[in-house]
């Protein structure tokens, strides 16, 4: 079975480091973990009038097992690239940023009242069985501010978490690293929840590392922006991580760089040096190159939208990618239905590039 560590600053794959040796351009690849944002890979929607706009063009029918289903199948190919991590969530993300649906589509992997729900539980088996088959690491969030919003309290979030992490424990995978919530700034702002302040996910990530000691655990910000401090995780945080996630969304790659450093330059990272991972970001290359050329794993995000051309910092957000058109030309990761194949530009420009980055293609 397929085995995640850390050692250092190095995420290790059954007993050795991920691209053992590399090295490219004269930077250190060797521990990396380039990873692909899947978060709607055990969506459903309980919503009737928002469930439609996932159906697929070719059947009619939005069908959940098929969605997980087809993720599971594409994971070999995007291994063999040298893609080694995705990041799944049992509340997923936004699928479209619309008012009417962005407020109203109902995907939750757990009950208001915080008890995990079997079918989501079913589903998300079939992904870390699939990821550990291709060795890969997956990645495994719990939380997203829109579903958050569903919850009846703290404590139904303090139960979520804790019927997560016992369905994660329980499953006797190895391959699994913890994202407590999405862009948990967000979830803060968003929500009546002072337990997704960075204060209060101190107090979560060690509370949940103690009760299942063995398992990585961390927690997200949002698109970081040095000007504001956005996103930016505090050193206590950085210090109360397994590993450091932080996002890359709007950010070109000098201010990403700066994020970075950044992080590194804390007193408390200085300390206990660990993995800094970046697991959303944007269908931009470049980006991609700032993280690995300062020695940061990388996530690719991409939303699908409308006239997604050849500008990847282009922004999605009015330009929805409804289930129109067919099947095999559908772009994106995240709009459901999901083509997870490497089927677009953007998606062959970042698979080349990480295969060429990494010495997939050599092996």
């Amino acid at each position: 079975m397929t085995q995640v560590a850390i050692k250092g600053t190095e995420f290790w794959i059954d007993g050795r480091p991920t691209y053992p040796g590399r090295e490219y351009e004269g930077h250190r690849i060797q521990g990396l973990l380039f990873n692909v944002r899947a978060v709607q890979a055990v969506f459903d929607d309980a919503n009737l009038d928002t469930r439609r706009n996932w159906t697929y063009p070719d059947t009619g029918t939005w069908d959940p097992e098929r969605n997980t289903d087809e993720l599971c199948q594409a994971l070999p190919t995007w291994r063999e690239q040298g893609v080694h991590g995705l990041t799944v969530n049992f509340q997923g993300g936004g699928p479209v940023y619309v008012p009417e649906v962005y407020g109203a589509y109902d995907n939750n992997g757990f009950t208001p009242d915080g008890e995990l729900k079997p079918a989501y539980a079913e589903r998300m088996s079939r992904v870390l069985q699939a990821a550990d088959a291709a060795g890969m690491v997956v990645i495994v969030g719990f939380f997203y501010w829109v579903s958050v919003n569903r919850m009846t309290s703290e404590a139904a979030c303090w139960r979520a978490a804790r019927e997560a992490m016992a369905f994660l424990s329980a499953s006797g995978h190895g391959n699994v690293l913890v994202e407590i919530a999405n862009e948990t700034d967000l979830v803060h702002r968003n929500t009546p929840y002072d337990l997704f302040s960075f204060a209060r996910q101190v107090e979560m990530v060690s509370a949940l590392r103690d009760e299942y000691p063995g398992m990585y655990v961390s927690t997200s910000g949002a698109g970081v922006k040095l000007s504001t401090g956005q996103g930016m995780p505090p050193g206590s945080l950085v210090q109360a991580v397994d590993y450091v996630l932080i996002h890359g969304n709007g950010t070109r790659p000098p201010e990403l760089a700066q994020a970075i450093q950044a992080v590194r330059a804390m007193p408390e990272y200085m300390a206990n040096s660990k993995p800094i991972v970046i697991n959303e970001d944007s269908p931009a290359v470049p980006n991609m190159d700032a993280a690995w050329r300062n020695g940061v794993s990388w996530g690719y995000y991409d939303q699908g939208f409308e006239g997604q051309a050849d500008d990847p910092y282009l922004y999605y957000a009015p330009r929805p990618r409804w289930n129109t058109g067919d099947y095999e030309s559908l772009n994106g990761f995240q709009t459901p239905p999901v083509n997870w194949g490497i089927n677009t530009p953007f998606k062959k420009a970042f698979f080349d590039r990480v295969a060429e980055v990494t010495g997939a293609r050599q092996d």
